[in-house]
């Protein structure tokens, strides 16, 4: 039974090799748009999949995203309920999203940015207080938000979760949906981070009503997903004074276009999404074992639940 890989936005030959290699070479891995015979592929692998190709697999049993958010295969009505859906969990993944999360939040911290300007004005002058005292709100406790909330708290911060579950991590103060909000959560901390599943729960979670009960001048980290973020309302808090700075990695259109007015702001900073890029030698073994189990009849590696949305 073929593999048919369905990846839109890079190339995945690094993929096609690797998935082969675990799997002996016995496997014929096709990469889309050449899959000669749709009717033998009963695993496909996506990001970005075109609008309605998995229709095209009549013997599809299982979809794997290449990363670890699902939100663009949920969304496929093409889908049979029957088809399983596994996603993406890998330690590289972890430390690439941590080692972006600690960059932004040690320049917040630090004031990096308030120097860069100085230096190019030729002024010497400290800010007052040269630190930034955050209280740091992490939103999403899962495999990523609890690596980045142990790291951040080993470098001494303060540090607040919200899961939309109860969880429980050393040195976090942890809230969840069950019996607080997320602005309710966001009033107790002055840098926010969004790293939360996408599902209709959390679409648009970061808006006016959550900036205006965080403190005045406070910071804004989304790493998650653009749709997490309602664009004009985030502006609106900047006019209001409530978000100092914000740094995003996500957009709800990307690439952002050159028209877009986050491009105007030295308050934000934007950069192309690419916080945690996917590791295609690690995910072409976790590919190519639930090739394996699927054949085999056995559970799968890091199934998605629909109901769930993750």
């Amino acid at each position: 039974m073929p593999i048919a890989i369905i990846v839109t936005d890079r190339d995945v030959s690094l993929l096609k090799q690797k998935t082969r290699e675990y799997l002996s070479g016995t496997t014929p891995v096709w990469v889309y748009p050449d899959i000669p015979a749709p009717e033998a592929v009963e695993m496909a692998v996506v990001w970005k999949h075109p609008a309605g190709i998995l229709n095209t697999f009549p013997n599809l049993k299982l979809v794997s995203s290449l990363g670890a958010g699902v939100e663009q295969i949920l969304a496929d009505k093409n889908i049979p309920p029957q088809v399983a859906i596994t996603r993406i969990v890998d330690g590289a993944l972890l430390s690439s999203m941590r080692n972006y999360v600690l960059m932004a939040v040690l320049n917040i911290h630090k004031q990096f940015r308030y120097y860069q300007h100085n230096q190019r004005e030729m002024r010497w002058e400290k800010p007052e207080p040269v630190e930034i005292p955050l209280r740091i709100g992490l939103l999403g406790l899962g495999q990523l938000g609890a690596g980045i909330a142990q790291s951040l708290v080993a470098l001494g911060f303060e540090l607040w979760g919200y899961s939309l579950a109860p969880r429980q991590i050393e040195g976090v103060r942890c809230m969840h949906a069950e019996n607080v909000s997320s602005s309710d959560f966001a009033s107790n901390v002055n840098l926010l981070i969004c790293l939360l599943p996408l599902t209709k729960a959390t679409e648009g979670v970061l808006n006016i009503g959550l900036f205006r009960k965080m403190p005045r001048g406070s910071y804004l980290i989304n790493v998650a997903r653009g749709a997490h973020l309602r664009e004009d309302d985030l502006l609106q808090a900047m006019k209001e004074g409530r978000i100092r700075e914000a740094w995003l990695d996500v957009f709800r259109e990307e690439p952002l276009p050159p028209s877009h007015p986050f491009w105007l702001y030295d308050s934000i900073i934007a950069t192309p999404h690419i916080a945690s890029i996917t590791n295609q030698d690690n995910a072409a073994r976790i590919i190519a074992e639930n090739y394996v189990k699927l054949k085999a009849g056995e559970p799968l590696l890091f199934e998605v639940s629909r109901e769930k949305g993750y």
